[in-house]
Formats: C-alpha cells, structure tokens, sequence
C-alpha cells in the first residue's frame, strides 16, 4: 500500500520515485550573508550533485593548484621585468576599449539626474553625442584594506557620436571617491579629463581596479546565484518525465555545487575567515563580500535612509543609482551598447528557436505541472512567470511563448553568458586571442598601492605603510622597490594572486560543451538530453546546426564580434 508520505504533495498521484530525489531535493533558503541583499542561497544539495562536482570539479582545482601556482608566480616575475610600474602602461584608446567594447561593457549605463550634475561642464553638445556611464561607485562599500594598499570608488564618463558609427567611443572625464578613515567621510576628487596628465593616467587605473571587482562581486554573481532557484525547484518539483526537467536537467548540472562552493567553501576566492595567495581581492573576504547586495537588492540596500548595515549605511545611496538596479529575472538578454553585447545576443535567437520547439512538444500534464513549478520559482526570484502568467487566470489559457522565453533565458545565461564572461576576463589577464585579434594582457589592478588622486596638480605617492603592518615577503617588495627608485602602481609579487585565480578560477575548464549535449536515452541525463520523440531528436540536430553555423558567421564576417568559439562554450556553469 502507497501512502500519502511516499508520495509529493503537489502531485498526489505520483510515487515520490517519480522524483528525481524524493523528499529530499534541494530548495532555496534565505541567504546567510544579507538574508534581503543577496539571492536565495542552495544549502541542502544532494550527496550525488556533491560527488559529480568532486569528480569533474573538484578534482581539477586538487590537482593543478600547485602548478598553476608556480606558473602563477612564473608570470609573476615576467610581468615585473616587462612592466616596472606593475601593471602595462595604458594609452587612452586601450582604456576605452575596456570599458566600451568588451567585459566591462555590461556596466555602460545612461547617465543619472546626479551624474549629470557632477559632469554638466563636461556634457557639451548633447545633440551631437550620446553619454553613458562606467560606474564604480560601489567600492564605497569597500574601506578595511589590506596594510599598504589603496581603493577608491569612480565614475567614468564616456561618449559616441549620434547617428554615428556604433562603437565610437571616446573617454570624457572621470571623478573618483576616497574614504578617510580619520573623518569616517568620503572625499570627491576634482574631475579629471585627459589633459590632466598624472592625475588622469593614475585615475584610470582606480576605475579599472573598481571594474574588476565589480565584474567578480556584483555582474557576474547575477549570472551565478539567482538562477540556483530555479535549478533546485525545477529538479525537486518536476518528474523526471516531464519535459521541462529533460530539457533543463543538463544545463543545471554541477552548478548548484559550484556556486555552494563559491559562497562557503573553504578555500574560496571570498571566504569570510581565510586567505588564501589565489584571492586577489584589495580586501579581506568578509570584506570585498559587501559588493554582493549590489546586484540583487541593488544600490539602495546601503542606502542611510533604509540601511541598518552600520557604519556602511551611506547617504550617497539614498539616490538610486540607474547602474545597480534590482535584480529582475528577464525574458530576453540585457541590451549592452557594445561589441561584446552584440555577441551574447547572437546566441539567443538560436537558442529560443531550440526551446520554443522542444515547448511544442509537451503534453497536457506536462503543463499542469508547470504551473505548480512555476509558482513555487516566482516566490523566491523577482520576474520569473507565476502560474498565472504560464497558465491564465483561468489554468488552462497556455502561453508557450513567455515559457519558452524563461526557459531559454535560463539556458542562454549558465551556457553562453557565463562562458563569455570567463573566457573574456581570462583573455584580459592572459592576452592571447580575443575577438578575432591577438592582443597583449591588459591591466587588471586588483591591488593598487599608490594614492589616489583627488586634485588636478596631482604628484604620484606611494600610500604609506609601516612595515610592521607588512609580512616578510611584502618588506622586501617595498624594500626593493624604494633601493630601484622605481613608483610601482603594485609591487613585483603582488600579480600573483592574479595569475593564479586566472588560472584556477577564470580560464574555462568545460566538463560538457553546449554542441556535446545530445540524445542518448541510456545515458546520463545530466549530460545528455533523454528525448524519446524523433522530433525532439530533429530539434537537438537542428540547433547544433544552427549554432555552428552562427559562429562560422561570426569569425568570417564578424571578427570584430567573436569573443568566444563555440567550442569553449560550456553546456552550463560549471566552474
């Protein structure tokens, strides 16, 4: 005799053995940081997930850690010879390109009611250019360094012509924000545009070392963390049969572990209580992790009018800030004003079309289990479709074009969004190949340990530090860099946190790719798709078709536009 406990209280008709993990699957809880800043975290994850990311995952990070710390510190060393300063000199046209053509792109944002007023002497002829943004204003939240170093929040302001050619960018000005420990208050510089020598060239380095912590603490965790709530809600709610988990099941593998492992693990880049040489952060853990609520609560959680996260409450943020919006779960890719925007979004198309052919395909109880899903997703993740916008107010007027969106979102996002953004960011710190051209490593100033400059007349000083505060590798640095009269930006070792989370963390280690996902029913439903239907079978065929064609376009017609081969882009996030 079956009971009522050996069976799920959403389908009172099915054995929990129709469940991928009976009554024991996975679920989103507050989180334990920020429980209304940051996205609901996974905390009772499966002991079978647990082993796949130890065997694919984990056992990658056991083995190479050492080697690719001695490579780490290899590169280390290299990078000091080349570049005395610390970092590569940078003229104003790689600076743009930066902020306006790759990674750090998705932070273009039109400008606010206050930015308009701190530039207004420097947006001229309004009809003639369009203004956006690069906004760095978060590192506010950042203020117990490491002994000897410096961060200073910014806004870049940069401009294309109207009418004009699409990516014209050009650098405007830019201001910085400095924390004075002694007043407990932030000090705004003058505004700085290229003819302001010293001033300028140091600037652009503290609005680099913001973009590079923004891109690890706030944009790309919204890629990681808020669609866990759907990765563990769709793999405890949905049988194993419907054709919403067969779908999603290989695009949701290993990411609930990796993204747990970031959060708590041990030996992450942001643990709370550890440091370990591969975190190349310009703060401890505990630290560096206030970025977090910036992108899901957005801005306004550090806001003095509604904050109780004291003494970081700051009335800077009682203003919304247009760059740090609330996290929403979209239906299509952001709009980015970029090359790199453009590529991300090429992949959707292809991707939606998959989608909205597999939706075709399900069945009357397929739906009515969707809607159980789908209700139970949108009271944890802001924008995702209740039952009602699935289902009608009536259950039964079905909308296969809003599920298919969500669901292809879904897929776009822990496939080639997240690949790009890995991809993209180790080409910065590695050089190599990167949009259809070989380039040179860019700076990537994690560590700074020079003043920021607050006035035009500007003279470069180190920040000063007692050695005491120093450990003994440190001394020699400062040693060495005084005895060779040089004025580093950084110190010869300090790259090598750097190198080595590149290496262990950045660079793409694919366990599946997005074209190695095919049918095979007798195999493992994590790494492939279990269609039984042969039009389903067409569908998978047709949609490695449609991708591969896409980037044979892209690198011969695009160059400019081709971040990522198709080959390097992951099935799902799994690193």
């Amino acid at each position: 005799m079956v009971t009522r406990l050996n069976r799920n209280p959403s389908f009172p008709d099915l054995p929990m053995s129709d469940f991928l993990y009976g009554h024991k699957g996975p679920w989103p809880q507050p989180s334990l940081d920020h429980p209304f800043g940051q996205a609901p975290g996974i905390y009772n994850i499966p002991a079978a997930e647990w082993t796949d990311w130890d065997t694919y995952v984990g056992s990658y990070y056991r083995d190479k850690f050492a080697v690719f710390g001695m490579e780490a510190g290899a590169r280390s060393l290299v990078n000091a010879f080349d570049n005395l300063q610390g970092y590569p000199v940078m003229d104003d046209a790689e600076f743009t390109t930066l902020l306006c053509e790759g990674l750090y792109s998705k932070f273009l944002a039109p400008l606010d009611a206050r930015d308009k007023r701190t530039f207004e002497a420097y947006i001229t002829e309004p009809d003639k250019w369009e203004y956006w943004k690069s906004d760095y204003s978060c590192m506010r939240v950042v203020r117990k360094l490491w002994a000897g170093e410096a961060v200073a929040a910014s806004i870049a302001l940069v401009r294309r012509p109207r009418g004009g050619p699409e990516f014209a960018y050009e650098p405007v000005a830019l201001m910085l924000q400095v924390h004075n420990p002694a007043t407990g208050k932030f000090v705004d510089s003058e505004i700085f545009t290229p003819a302001d020598g010293e001033a300028w060239r140091i600037g652009r380095y503290f609005v680099l070392q913001g973009a590079i912590h923004r891109i690890n603490l706030i944009d790309h965790t919204e890629v990681h963390f808020p669609p866990d709530t759907i990765n563990a809600i769709t793999k405890s709610v949905l049988p194993k049969r419907n054709l919403v988990l067969r779908l999603l099941q290989p695009h949701l593998w290993l990411s609930l572990c990796v993204n747990n492992t970031v959060l708590e693990g041990q030996r992450s880049l942001i643990n709370r209580d550890t440091w370990y040489p591969w975190s190349p952060f310009v703060a401890k853990g505990s630290e560096v992790r206030r970025l977090l609520p910036f992108g899901w609560y957005g801005s306004t959680y550090y806001s003095a009018k509604a904050s109780s996260d004291e003494p970081y409450a700051d009335p800077y943020f009682d203003e919304p800030d247009g760059a740090y919006p609330p996290y929403r779960y979209t239906s299509t890719p952001p709009t980015i004003p970029s090359r790199y925007g453009k590529f991300l979004n090429s992949y959707f198309e292809p991707v939606l079309k998959f989608v909205s052919g597999v939706v075709e395909h399900m069945s009357d109880t397929d739906w009515r289990e969707i809607g159980y899903w789908a209700e139970h997703i949108s009271e944890w993740l802001p924008g995702f479709p209740d039952r009602e916008d699935l289902l009608g107010a009536d259950g039964k007027t079905r909308n296969p074009k809003r599920l298919a969106e969500a669901l292809a979102y879904f897929i776009w996002n822990a496939s080639v969004r997240h690949s790009a953004d890995h991809q993209t960011l180790h080409a910065m710190i590695d050089g190599g190949v990167a949009n259809g051209k070989t380039v040179k490593p860019s700076p990537v100033p994690f560590l700074l340990r020079v003043k920021p400059p607050l006035t035009r007349g500007y003279t470069f000083e180190p920040v000063p530090v007692d050695p005491k505060e120093l450990n003994w590798g440190e001394r020699e640095e400062q040693a060495l860099a005084k005895w060779l009269l040089n004025k580093p930006l950084c110190w010869p070792l300090d790259t090598i946190s750097a190198y080595w989370a590149d290496l262990l963390f950045y660079m793409p280690h694919n366990s599946r790719t997005l074209t190695g996902v095919g049918v095979d029913l007798k195999g493992d439903p994590n790494l492939n798709y279990h269609f039984k239907e042969d039009a389903l079978k067409d569908l998978v065929a047709q949609f490695h078709a449609e991708l591969e064609a896409l980037e044979k376009d892209l690198k011969l017609n695009h160059p400019d536009m081709y971040f990522v081969p198709l080959d390097q882009i992951a099935s799902g996030i799994q690193y």
